[in-house]
């Protein structure tokens, strides 16, 4: 397997990872108050897990560093032990992420999606989280096909 498809891959599963956690963690430990409150039920390990998967997809791509750095630091620190530091990361990842999409010069869509999701926020944490989480899985799916499409269209040409 060349290095393009293992990259792929990777990517791809971190994107499937990251929109599929939020579910399963629902659907067998019910609603709670927001993602971090995961992190004391036995799904403790999803939520880790998923979260550092996906800081080091974002960590692969060039503008979102950042986002990627404070979604490590909001998962290292819990929501219950440490909770303001644990809630300015999370307001830093959010805001991170926003001025990455902002600063995109393609799918300009997601930006305003994204941006409207923070209306839900006051309404319930959790769905706010995963509206966001559902924009960002889709905006990073859109463009890793949309690149994967290109590059086999490159190959084609080059064949020629």
């Amino acid at each position: 397997m060349n290095n393009i498809l293992k990259e792929f891959n990777v990517k791809l599963f971190a994107i499937f990872l990251s929109i599929t956690s939020p579910i399963v963690m629902i659907l067998n430990n019910g609603f709670l108050g927001s993602l971090s409150q995961y992190w004391g039920t036995p799904f403790q390990p999803l939520f880790i897990v998923s979260n550092i998967i996906c800081s080091y997809f974002f960590f692969s791509l060039k503008n979102w560093k950042i986002p990627s750095f404070f979604l490590l630091l909001l998962t290292s620190f819990n929501w219950y032990e440490f909770k303001i530091p644990h809630n300015i990361f999370a307001l830093c990842f959010y805001f991170s992420c926003l001025y990455c999409l902002f600063n995109s010069k393609r799918f300009l869509l997601y930006r305003y999606l994204y941006l409207f999701s923070i209306i839900v926020y006051p309404y319930s944490i959790l769905w706010g989280e995963i509206f966001s989480i559902a924009i960002l899985c889709s905006f990073h799916l859109k463009i890793l096909l949309y690149k994967e499409k290109l590059e086999k269209r490159n190959l084609l040409n080059k064949e020629r």
